[in-house]
């Protein structure tokens, strides 16, 4: 099966400094895949250069078997097949969920007001929100804002979603709600790259784990149950003794 995306020897470099250095591996259609790892590991910036946030300094990242264009105009089309969620819900504050989850269909896709309407109330209730969509972002609690944004990036029906660290701003409370959604598009057959410190998470949902460790190197990868029971390298080992597992 051809990936949907592809790294190949990924460099990233701010400056001197060296963010992600020559990492390579692909993604299927269908599959979860969790990138962990100790924080400034590399693991967000090569989600914002999948999704042209960032540029990349060396090596190619494809979609589909095509190199990322260069162009913004490129970049665009791109990221109506892309979805991503990002710790801080990055919601338009001044805009009621209604209006956040259509805003997409509408001034993008060039959807009729209709349908996007219908859309956006499919999502809402997929989401476990239908009975939010009147409220403005800041009367919501922050796991309700993140399924907003969830809710908001499907509308865009993308071919994959990005998660970068999509729980980490939560209360732990509502964080449970928010892996519950991630967890039934994983069921549904959505590609999805996942940012996560949530490792029950990553053990029970993910087809596959990437470990990175600090100066962007990719450790290993594998399915779970290797990575989590019987990893190959010492450094994931003691990487993975030293978190805290009572979530």
């Amino acid at each position: 099966m051809n990936p949907v995306i592809e790294y190949r020897a990924v460099c990233k470099n701010y400056g001197s400094f060296v963010a992600l250095r020559d990492v390579s591996f692909s993604v299927s259609k269908g599959e979860v895949v969790c990138l962990i790892g100790p924080s400034g590991s590399g693991k967000s910036t090569l989600l914002r250069c999948t999704n042209g946030l960032e540029q990349i300094s060396g090596g190619a990242i494809l979609l589909d078997g095509a190199p990322l264009p260069q162009t913004r105009a490129g970049m665009r089309a791109v990221r109506q097949r892309m979805g991503m969620v990002f710790q801080n819900f990055e919601l338009f504050p001044h805009r009621s969920v209604f209006a956040n989850v259509m805003m997409g269909p509408l001034t993008v896709l060039r959807m009729d007001h209709a349908a996007a309407r219908a859309r956006a109330e499919a999502l809402l209730d997929k989401v476990g929100l239908a009975d939010k969509a009147a409220s403005m972002p800041a009367a919501l609690s922050g796991g309700q804002q993140q399924r907003v944004a969830i809710a908001r990036a499907l509308a865009m029906e993308p071919a994959v979603m990005l998660f970068d660290e999509p729980t980490s701003a939560l209360d732990p409370e509502t964080i449970g709600e928010v892996l519950s959604v991630m967890k039934r598009l994983a069921d549904e057959g959505m590609t999805m790259i996942v940012v996560t410190h949530e490792m029950t998470f990553a053990r029970r949902v993910a087809d596959r784990v990437v470990v990175f460790e600090r100066g962007g190197v990719l450790l290993e990868q594998g399915p779970p149950r290797q990575i989590f029971d019987a990893p190959l390298m010492e450094r994931t080992r003691d990487f993975l003794s030293h978190l805290d597992w009572s979530g």
